[in-house]
């Protein structure tokens, strides 16, 4: 026992001689525990809020509902238009430094407005997508670690309301009507995905939707008429907010603060490149128009058909470019371009009154603007532009849209001006070389357009389109190269 005591005595008094000792000499500090910034992933849960716009077209045509034989067997491209609010969530998981992967479901609430007809008792109604419901994987590519470029597919299904349907010369309600149907199909798209605060990112996505055909029945007070056979193809684009639940390194949900959007208006810095010069674009992608159009006497420019509308029409078209970028800031670009687009966007024209219609293609558009960039990183930009459009519509020949004989009567091309806006994303894959991604909506004003033979005059369609085109191309900027900090002087 004693020596127990002893020991701990004997501890006791050199643990403070030590101390003692230790305070004469100078002192010395620890150093610094390096604790590394949390790993950048994007693996884990999300939940995601937007808006977009959309269009459909859909083939129709008109069936005997007791034999399934065609009434009116040529087929016609329907159109239709609209705003539409979108939520969802999903699960990503990054495997690599680069390649992302993950599922989603998300459900649309939207008031996609357009036409079905029976053309056969010249009745028409208005068709509306209501909502519609998606859910599918994605696969994306990581250009920077905070932006993914992304495609998509999968299920989809979507509501149509019916139709009231009108008597379209005068508007009277023909006590007919098509129901409500739900039809499914698949859909496919892509899209970007950039954080611009700690957990929060913005989204925008293109998709096309096919939903198959249905045949709806007209009937009601003036009996049953016919079957339109009602097949819609839909494509929209979206911009959205989507919030990453444990996120690494950051807390609970929060509002981002000024500074974290706003970070990067300073003048231009010494760094990977320089935007400002000139460059070349060419590309390729798929567009949807729809058109509203009524039918009138020429010349008194009374409507015969006073109901509007909408023909719809579709497919692919080119682009070719040239513009000028100027960086104003470390952040911000602006620049201005022109490009021209060869196209092939097929859809109908119909001069209802003596069961007439025909294709008409658009041929061509061009475009030239402004745009406005904003630097992700110093290799991608996400950007939007505006400014003026001119288009050209061919002309068709007019077929019996009974039996799709010719009638000897067409209408002629024309040329219609307008407005654009659209916006997209370009990337840097080697030097001076960049891909782009592009939505881009157009608005024409109407023309006037004369159905007429060799030695008569049917009437005047007045044809009104709006457009909607995705592109994905390459761009070519002829000055792309470092910027070189400038040397300073040493004495």
């Amino acid at each position: 026992m004693r020596t127990s005591i002893l020991s701990i005595g004997v501890a006791l008094i050199l643990a403070t001689a030590g101390s003692a000792f230790a305070a004469d000499l100078p002192a010395l500090k620890s150093a610094p525990v390096y604790a590394p910034p949390p790993a950048f992933t994007w693996s884990g849960f999300y939940l995601d809020a937007g808006a977009g716009y959309g269009e459909w077209n859909a083939n129709t045509s008109t069936l005997n509902p007791s034999t399934g034989i065609c009434a009116l067997c040529t087929n016609q491209i329907q159109g239709g238009r609209g705003f539409l609010a979108r939520v969802g969530a999903g699960f990503d998981y990054q495997f690599t430094d680069h390649l992302v992967a993950g599922v989603f479901g998300d459900g649309s609430y939207s008031g996609l407005n357009g036409t079905v007809q029976d053309q056969g008792p010249y009745y028409a109604g208005t068709v509306n997508q209501n909502w519609s419901w998606a859910a599918g994987a994605r696969l994306g590519w990581l250009i920077t670690p905070e932006l993914l470029a992304y495609g998509d597919a999968g299920f989809a299904q979507a509501h149509f309301s019916g139709a009231n349907l009108v008597n379209t010369h005068n508007g009277a309600w023909t006590g007919n009507s098509t129901p409500g149907f739900t039809p499914s199909g698949w859909f496919a798209g892509g899209g970007f995905e950039t954080m611009f605060a700690p957990g929060w990112f913005f989204r925008t996505e293109y998709r096309i939707a096919d939903y198959g055909a249905t045949a709806l029945t007209d009937t009601g007070a003036s009996g049953t008429k016919a079957d339109i056979r009602f097949r819609p193809i839909e494509q929209t684009v979206t911009s959205s907010l989507i919030y990453r639940f444990g996120w690494p390194g950051f807390g609970a949900p929060g509002i981002p603060s000024f500074t974290q959007v706003t970070d990067g208006f300073g003048p231009p810095a010494a760094g990977p490149a320089n935007w400002s010069g000139v460059y070349a674009d060419a590309g390729i992608g798929y567009g949807l128009w729809s058109a509203n159009t009524t039918t009138r006497v020429p010349g008194t420019d009374i409507c015969v058909l006073c109901i509007n509308q909408r023909q719809g029409g579709r497919g692919i078209y080119g682009s070719v470019g040239l513009g000028y970028d100027y960086q104003v800031t470390s952040k911000i670009v602006a620049g201005a371009f022109g490009d021209f687009d060869p196209s092939g966007l097929k859809g109908t024209i119909q001069d209802q009154g003596p069961y007439f219609a025909g294709s008409i293609t658009q041929n061509w558009a061009w475009d030239a603007g402004g745009r406005l960039g904003w630097l992700v990183s110093p290799q991608v930009m996400t950007y939007t532009k505006a400014g003026f459009s001119q288009a050209r519509f061919g002309g068709t020949q007019m077929q019996s849209s009974g039996h799709g004989a010719g009638t000897g009567f067409y209408t002629s091309g024309f040329t219609t001006n307008g407005w654009f806006l659209a916006g997209g994303v370009e990337a840097e894959f080697a030097p001076g070389w960049f891909w782009r991604a592009e939505y881009h909506y157009a608005q024409y004003g109407a023309q006037e357009i004369a159905d007429v033979s060799p030695t008569s005059t049917a009437n005047n369609i007045r044809f009104r389109p709006e457009e909607q085109t995705a592109t994905l191309g390459l761009v070519y900027k002829f000055n792309w190269a470092p910027l070189v900090p400038p040397v300073v002087a040493k004495y």
